[in-house]
């Protein structure tokens, strides 16, 4: 079990929107750590430093052992506002563990006057509980910043949006049936592609960010990196 806490609480604002949550966290981190020379800006992005800025205790363990009451279906997380404290469980990989840290921090800094204790479920994209799917985008676009996405997606295919064609369907899938929309099949292609658009190799999208292949694919979803015949080409992230 690794993390410690730290003295100092931050007071936080009231946040109007997830969007402006992200960038308060973001710019938090960029004035304590950005001149300290990081290679990688996603190196910046680590939920365990932001906790402890924040003044809060960040855990992670093997698993999380539930207390009398608490039902034990894939518990991944937990936040107690009272103690301070987060608790990630390492049980479904470090890429999920960094998820649900982001997440937790979500309801953190966007739910701080609602939430006093929660427990984590797994990871749900199609939760209709207004606060996890806050929370999803929070860990979402703290992770995986739509910018700094963007130019990686620029650097290693070109600029997105790509349009869905007959070289891009050969490029992501091979000869493989034709992919299912509903079910990411082309962004979960992009999210683990080994290379570029010229095949030489290189380091996959969710390794890039050190999310889960599921956390990426979804994201590329929301940003439309991939435009499919009869769709536009418009966003609102």
């Amino acid at each position: 079990m690794t993390g410690q806490g730290l003295a100092t609480n931050v007071e936080l604002p009231r946040f109007f929107d997830i969007d402006a949550t992200v960038l308060f966290a973001h710019r938090y981190l960029w004035r304590e750590f950005g001149d300290c020379g990081f290679s990688d800006p996603v190196a910046l992005l680590n939920p365990p430093v932001l906790a402890e800025k924040l003044g809060l205790t960040y855990k992670t363990t093997p698993q999380i052992h539930l207390t009398e009451g608490v039902p034990r279906r894939a518990v991944v997380g937990r936040l107690d506002l009272k103690g301070r404290s987060i608790l990630v469980s390492e049980e479904r990989g470090l890429e999920v563990a960094r998820y649900t840290g982001a997440h937790e921090l979500g309801h953190y800094l966007y739910h701080q006057h609602k939430v006093r204790r929660h427990w984590e479920r797994e990871f749900d994209p199609k939760t209709k509980d207004p606060q996890e799917r806050e929370a999803n985008q929070f860990a979402a676009r703290f992770l995986m910043p739509r910018n700094l996405l963007i130019r990686r997606l620029t650097k290693n295919f070109g600029p997105p949006p790509f349009q869905v064609d007959d070289k891009w369907l050969y490029f992501l899938q091979g000869d493989q049936p034709d992919p299912d929309p509903k079910e990411l099949d082309l962004e979960y292609a992009l999210a683990r592609a080994s290379k570029n658009g010229h095949y030489h190799q290189i380091v996959p999208l969710h390794q890039q960010f050190r999310v889960s292949q599921k956390a990426m694919a979804i994201r590329l979803r929301e940003i439309r990196a991939l435009v499919y015949p009869g769709t536009s080409h418009r966003t609102d992230l």
